[in-house]
């Protein structure tokens, strides 16, 4: 390394010591030209211990070779997960390109690791030895590193270890350019209203809103987008249907529509290229390859659990659509053909007449500082744990707002950078992350999390509040769920830290939460209104609870079947070149509510499962809400607000991490193996499967 090299990584904010609070990621300091010669950097870094572990003449033990190699990637992956956060923070154009090097040499890293035939004897011969002294987190890890190794290829000779290196690289390439069609086609679309006649229905925010993208864009009139805070209340509450139409075929073509953007033949790629992968290592699909490190285990189970799903929620479902085309028939004529972009507009008309509820009546009562403040009141309630907002922290977009979280006993326990509003450029949905995981180094100091809550609400225009309506309040507990699996988390070793489980275990903490926000001993602390300070009704509440199993028939199948395109494509055991669409719908044809479009579809938009890691593991949402649903019986049970239960939650659940099977772990909290009935008391739903 020369001087210039030298200095040019004595300089880089991103290595060494940030000398800011809580050692904060300096954002304020790093610009995008930063990462690449950090990532090599950390590279090297992590290459030298490894090299040191490989050297090592004394005979490998856990300490020397396994937790030394499990502490000796903490510095990229801060790195990388302060990258990650940043994203969504500047142009997707500008970020794009050092996004796709640093994936790649990422890639590159890990398969070079996973090929270092000396690193692994050392693994093996661990392995292989007596462990009856380990613990049970450090025999975990022990199993896991092995593991991990050998599924990624450790054991593959000549070509094969080329052709492997080759489609883990063709597949990270892959995925980033289905994440990149999927963004700009989002951000492509624009509908321009011109006539106020065509606002008709829609709330008032909604049409300021609008207004607000229009100037901005330039244009006249109204313009309304794909993205969630747009395309939602547009399909839900426009009285114009041909306007509703356009909206909902623009949408479920993204990713579909035979431009530049079009992902069909990517996805082809990847299905095919992963099922390659999968058959390198000895498996006959990449879903048989996944879900060996799933608590499913194989594929029957998860078909098991989805196919009585269906039959225990199918008919509702029918019930329920049949009752939503009976409603629009009786608005709008016997001969009124119901069509798919009809279907927001009067499930939601439906629920205000049999419920006297909608959301306009609702969002006052969640102002979007309210509501937070709600989350955190419940944490503290909950698990002792307080927040304190510091204005102070560099963050990666002015949006951002950061929290202190300190337990009951003063001692700090994580950073909180919640990212709550809409951009340009910024991915779909909501979703947490962690930048600094939580592990305690050779010398016992506990290094604590620094996390992130994202969710992609309608940023307020100025002098005016962000009110949610309950779904949207439902996302920011589900996010706020995973937040406190990762604040609560006391592991040892970094690679066993909340949330850092099983896939189809890590939306329990998530979903379990959704539960409170309907429960009238929480809201009753702070959804008030937001111009009167009245507290919301019981009557009210009591309405929201009963509207809480609306569509809940329909929504299960949706999922359900969702699970089930996901296992389609990655059930294959012979390459596909069929039509993308065609096969979709094809999967969930036994699940089919209403008429299919031909030219729309899911896959094609689905990062879920092409490039946001849930590959062969959508079911896991269902898995975990059979979980949430038993694990909160328990609340029910014994108190909503019971400290004991959330004591036990936290001990067992949340602060364990992946140090232990999450079975043991659930079994521990909840005294049995999980059931399905609660989840059907919960739904409504009276048809019980006779195999369950």
């Amino acid at each position: 390394m020369n001087i210039e090299e030298k200095k040019g990584i004595y300089n880089n904010p991103l290595l060494g010591e940030y000398g800011t609070p809580f050692g904060a990621v300096p954002y304020d300091r790093i610009t995008l030209e930063h990462f690449i010669p950090a990532v090599e950097e950390c590279i090297r870094r992590e290459n030298e211990v490894i090299e040191g572990i490989c050297d090592n003449s004394d005979e490998a033990t856990f300490e020397n070779t396994i937790a030394k190699f499990d502490y000796a990637g903490t510095e990229l992956s801060t790195v990388i997960c302060a990258f990650n956060a940043l994203i969504n923070s500047r142009s997707y154009d500008e970020i794009l390109a050092v996004e796709e090097k640093i994936q790649h040499m990422c890639t590159r890293h890990h398969n070079s690791i996973s090929m270092n035939d000396r690193l692994f004897m050392r693994i093996k011969e661990v392995y292989e030895a007596d462990n009856s002294h380990l613990d049970k987190a450090q025999k975990r890890l022990l199993e896991q590193t092995y593991t991990s190794f050998v599924r990624g290829g450790a054991n593959l000779k000549g070509n094969e270890r080329e052709r492997y290196c080759e489609l883990t690289e063709k597949l990270t390439a892959l995925s980033l350019k289905f994440q990149e069609n999927s963004i700009k086609d989002t951000d492509a679309y624009t509908l321009v209203v011109t006539d106020a006649k065509d606002l008709e229905g829609l709330p008032a925010d909604v049409v300021e809103a609008a207004a607000n993208t229009a100037k901005e864009n330039g244009t006249e009139g109204w313009t309304f987008t794909l993205h969630r805070p747009s395309y939602l209340p547009f399909i839900t509450y426009c009285r114009n249907r041909g306007l509703r139409k356009q909206m909902y075929m623009a949408h479920n073509t993204i990713g579909a529509k035979g431009n530049s953007h079009d992902n069909r033949t990517i996805v082809k790629e990847i299905v095919n290229k992963r099922l390659e992968l999968a058959r390198l290592l000895g498996y006959n699909t990449y879903s048989d390859y996944i879900l060996e490190e799933r608590m499913a285990q194989n594929c029957d189970a998860v078909f098991s659990m989805l196919g009585k799903l269906t039959w225990s929620y199918l008919p509702a479902a029918r019930k329920e659509m049949d009752e939503i085309v009976a409603y629009a028939k009786k608005s709008e004529g016997e001969d009124f053909n119901f069509e798919r972009w009809d279907f927001a507009y009067y499930s939601e008309k439906l629920k205000e007449e049999k419920y006297s509820l909608n959301d306009e009546h609702v969002r006052p009562y969640f102002e979007l500082n309210q509501a937070i403040y709600g989350a955190f009141y419940l944490a503290t309630r909950l698990f002792g744990v307080t927040f304190k907002q510091n204005h102070d922290i560099p963050v990666f977009n002015p949006d951002v707002k950061v929290w202190e979280v300190y337990d009951y006993d003063g001692s700090f326990l994580a950073l909180l950078y919640c990212d709550f509003f809409a951009r340009k450029g910024k991915h779909a949905g909501a979703w947490m992350d962690s930048i600094k995981p939580q592990y305690k180094d050779a010398e016992g100091n506990d290094h604590r999390p620094h996390i992130t809550l994202s969710t992609n609400y309608r940023k307020p225009l100025p002098g005016k509040p962000t009110l949610l309506n309950h779904d949207e309040f439902n996302t920011l507990m589900h996010e706020f769920g995973h937040c406190m699996h990762g604040i609560l988390s006391d592991v040892i070793y970094p690679s066993q830290c909340s949330p850092n489980v099983l896939w189809d275990f890590v939306e329990l903490p998530s979903q379990i939460m959704e539960n409170f926000s309907t429960e009238e001993e929480f809201l009753k602390h702070f959804a008030f209104h937001h111009k009167t300070g009245e507290n919301i009704s019981q009557e009210t509440l009591a309405k929201i609870k009963k509207a809480s199993t609306f569509k809940a028939a329909y929504q299960c199948v949706r999922q359900v079947g969702l699970g089930l395109i996901d296992q389609a494509w990655h059930n294959i055991s012979e390459p596909f070149d069929g039509d993308v669409l065609e096969y979709e719908q094809q999967a969930t044809a036994a699940l089919r509510l209403m008429p299919v479009i031909k030219e729309t579809g899911i896959t094609p938009q689905f990062r879920h499962i092409m490039s946001g890691g849930y590959a062969a593991g959508y079911y896991s949402y269902k898995w975990a809400e059979v979980l949430d649903a038993d694990a909160y019986s328990r609340f029910k049970k014994e108190g909503v607000l019971n400290m004991k239960v959330a004591q036990s939650f936290r001990d067992n659940i949340l602060s364990k991490g992946d140090s232990e099977h999450p079975m043991e772990l659930y079994i521990r909290f909840r005294g049995r193996r999980p059931q399905i009935e609660p989840l059907l008391e919960r739904d409504g739903i009276e048809t019980i499967c006779p195999h369950l």
